[in-house]
């Protein structure tokens, strides 16, 4: 969802720094959540701060946090107070080529199947969850290098073995991802595989961790503002379910229902970016 420029200020630096701001992006929904056997009321709130500049030589840098807090039946569930992380992160880039240091993502998630619904209701964790994990690490190094439409990354944890390498690149109507690497001992990887003709979509994964696997295969349409979507997956269980999305521009409404490891799920809720 693209993200709208919610406050910024200007930084006055020296030492040879062509400029430099100071950017709050954020995003918030609610909704109703359905477990099979109880109602909640949901909401999520992320406000990302981001620093960034670049020097007379061409050299961009920055640096961001992350701030959460989510609640059910206003019972708080995740926030960013004392004790909680903020996933700091701090980078530097050039010609195409980044490295990021921090609370970073795995260079492995890459791709995958949609999430059905406002918040998500689950079922395309089955398919990129085998045996009801991705494999992904805790990595802290990451290194990103994007050429025309083909992006690659390497990661890993610096105080073990840790590692993963990923990618992804569009030709046309197709589209492929890939992820794979090894935490504590265990190898993973992972695939997805992707078309798009007109107002269709349509999608299929596949991926392994240690012994396990899982599959999924995705199909939407499109037709002015809406979007309908459904997806089937099987793993250590099976899971389909259909999804509508409306994009009120700004905001997007939503909602989701199927049926994971044999119970009904569903939600119905807002989105919005800041």
């Amino acid at each position: 969802m693209k993200k709208v420029l919610f406050a910024s200020t200007a930084l006055v630096l020296t030492a040879g720094v062509a400029s430099a701001d100071i950017a709050i992006t954020g995003g918030a929904d609610m909704g109703l959540e359905y477990n099979g056997t109880t109602t909640t009321v949901h909401n999520d709130i992320d406000f990302n701060i981001v620093g960034s500049g670049e020097t007379d030589g061409g050299v961009a840098f920055g640096a961001s946090i992350d701030l959460d807090a989510d609640t059910d039946n206003n019972t708080i569930t995740n926030n960013s107070g004392a004790g909680n992380k903020f996933d700091p992160e701090v980078f530097i880039s050039y010609n195409g080529l980044k490295l990021t240091v921090g609370e970073v993502s795995s260079a492995a998630d890459q791709g995958g199947l949609a999430d059905l619904g406002y918040n998500g209701i689950g079922v395309d964790d089955v398919a990129e969850k085998p045996g009801g994990s991705n494999g992904f690490g805790n990595d802290d190094v990451r290194v990103d290098y994007a050429v025309g439409d083909i992006n690659l990354a390497a990661s890993l944890d610096s105080t073990n073995s840790d590692w993963a390498l990923g990618g992804n690149a569009s030709f046309d109507a197709f589209t492929v991802a890939a992820g794979f690497g090894e935490t504590g001992g265990t190898d993973f990887y992972r695939v997805t595989l992707g078309y798009s003709a007109g107002a269709f979509g349509a999608k299929v994964h596949y991926g392994e961790t240690g012994a396990a696997d899982a599959w999924g295969i995705e199909g939407s349409y499109t037709t002015g503002d809406v979007t309908v979507t459904a997806v089937y997956a099987d793993g250590t269980s099976d899971a389909y379910g259909i999804g509508v999305a409306y994009d009120l521009g700004g905001a997007t409404l939503a909602g989701g229902i199927g049926e994971v490891a044999n119970t009904t799920v569903a939600d119905l809720g807002i989105s919005f970016s800041f």
